[in-house]
C-alpha cells in the first residue's frame, strides 16, 4: 500500500508507519476502517503524522493511536452511540488511546466538500475489514460551532442522515461509497459517522473535518476527476533537496515519477507549490491543488493540498518522497540526540541540556518531530 506522503531521507515516515502497522497486525485484529473522503482525523494522522494537529494528538494521546487508526470502535455500542462515545470523547469513540483526536484546535486539516450535480455529498469509507451493516448515522456540527473552543459535545451535533445497507455502494470489497443529503452549511464543520454492524453490537466512529466554503462544485467539473488523498509539507527544505511524486497503477507498478530538485532553500508552502505546479504541468494521471471552478489550481501559502485522479476509474495511486541532500548518521554518539538517527532501548542522549533514556528502539524520522522532549512514549528524562 502506498501512502500520500513519505518524509525522512530516502526512507519515508509513512512507509515506516505502514510497515509497523503490519507488524502489529495481531494486536489490531479488531481494527476495521476509517473515512478516506472526507478524510477522518485518525486516517489523516496515520498518513500525515507530521501535521501540527497530528503531532499534538500524538503528544497528548500517544503514538499507538496512529498505528491503530482503523480501530476507533466500541464492542458493545449496540446503537447507543451517545453512551459509547460520550461528550468530549466523541472523536475518540470513547477510547482513551484516541483522545488526541478530540483536541480542540483550529488547525485540523479540513477537506473541501461540495455536492455533486445530484445535490448530494459523496462519503467514502476505507473498510480494512468489511462487515455487514445495520445502519450508518451521520451527525454534523451546528452553525456557530467553534473547533478551537472545546472538544465536541452531542449538543454541538445534529443527526443529518441515516443510511441502510442497500444505500451503500461497495467497490473492490473495501471501499464503501455513500451519498448524503445535508442541510446547508458554510465554512468549517465536523461530520461524525457512526457505523453499526448488524452481525455484532460493535460500532465504529470517526470525525472528518470539512470546509463547505458556501459554494457548490460547478456543474462543469470533469466527471472523471476524483479526490483520492492529500500531500503535505512537514518541514522547510535545504538547497538540493529532491521531491518525487510517484504514480502507480492498480497492481502497484510504476506509471510515472515527477521529480523536483530545489535550486534554493524553500519553506514548506513554497516547495509544495513548486511540486504541485510541476505535477499539474506534466502528469498524465494526477493533479495537485484545490478544486476551483471545475479545475485544479495551486493555492498559495498552504502546506496541505488535495490529490486528484484525472481518470476516476484508472485505479492509480501515488506516494510522495522527500530526499534530503545528505543523510544524518544512523548511529550517533550517546551524548547528543540527532534527528534522523536510530536509537536503541536504554540508550542515553543529551537534548537541550537534559539527559533522556530511550524507552523503545526506533528511528527519529526527519519531520516526525519525535524529540526526547516531546515523545514521552519513546524517551524518559533521567
Amino acid at each position: 500500500m502506498h501512502s500520500p506522503a513519505r518524509l525522512g531521507g530516502a526512507l519515508a515516515l509513512t512507509s515506516f508507519v505502514t510497515a509497523f502497522l503490519a507488524a502489529l497486525a495481531p494486536r489490531t485484529a479488531l481494527a476495521h476502517g476509517a473515512p478516506e473522503f472526507p478524510i477522518s482525523r485518525q486516517y489523516n494522522c496515520f498518513k500525515n503524522p507530521s501535521l501540527p494537529a497530528c503531532q499534538a494528538a500524538i503528544a497528548y494521546g500517544g503514538e499507538q493511536a496512529i498505528y491503530d487508526w482503523n480501530g476507533v470502535n466500541q464492542a458493545n455500542a449496540n446503537g447507543n452511540h451517545q453512551a459509547a462515545a460520550p461528550d468530549l470523547k466523541i472523536c475518540a469513540g470513547g477510547q482513551e488511546k484516541f483522545k488526541g483526536f478530540d483536541l480542540a484546535r483550529s488547525d485540523w486539516p479540513a477537506t473541501a466538500w461540495s455536492p455533486g450535480t445530484d445535490g448530494k455529498y459523496e462519503y467514502r469509507y476505507n473498510a480494512t475489514a468489511p462487515h455487514r451493516s445495520l445502519n450508518w448515522k451521520f451527525y454534523l456540527t451546528k452553525d456557530g460551532w467553534n473547533p478551537a473552543v472545546s472538544p465536541l459535545r452531542w449538543s454541538d451535533l445534529e443527526q443529518v442522515a441515516e443510511l441502510g445497507p442497500d444505500q451503500i455502494v461497495t467497490s473492490g470489497k473495501t471501499i464503501y461509497t455513500m451519498k448524503l443529503s445535508l442541510p446547508k452549511r458554510s465554512g468549517k464543520h465536523v461530520i461524525f459517522s457512526a457505523w453499526q454492524r448488524s452481525d455484532s453490537t460493535e460500532a465504529f466512529y470517526a470525525c472528518s473535518d470539512v470546509d463547505f466554503g458556501g459554494v457548490s462544485t460547478p456543474p462543469g467539473t470533469p466527471s472523471g476527476l476524483k479526490q483520492i488523498g492529500q500531500v503535505s509539507a512537514a518541514q522547510d527544505l535545504p538547497t538540493g533537496s529532491q521531491i518525487k511524486l510517484r504514480v502507480f497503477n492498480g497492481a502497484g507498478n510504476d506509471l510515472e515519477t515527477i521529480s523536483l530538485t530545489l535550486s534554493a532553500a524553500a519553506n514548506k508552502a513554497a516547495w509544495l507549490s513548486q511540486l504541485a505546479t510541476r505535477v499539474n504541468q506534466t502528469s498524465a494521471y494526477v493533479k495537485v491543488g484545490s478544486l476551483q471552478g471545475g479545475a485544479v489550481v495551486v493555492p498559495s501559502g498552504v502546506t496541505v493540498m488535495d490529490v486528484y485522479l484525472q481518470n476516476a476509474n484508472s485505479g492509480a495511486s501515488y506516494a510522495m518522497d522527500v530526499i534530503l541532500p545528505s543523510t544524518p548518521p544512523t548511529n550517533p554518539g550517546t551524548t547528543t540526540w540527532v534527528e534522523g538517527a536510530s536509537y536503541t532501548a536504554g540508550q542515553v542522549v543529551s537534548y537541550q541540556g537534559k539527559q533522556y533514556r530511550c524507552l523503545q528502539a526506533h528511528t527519529a524520522y526527519v519531520g516526525a518531530g519525535w524529540t526526547p522532549a516531546t515523545s514521552p512514549t519513546l524517551w524518559q528524562a533521567v
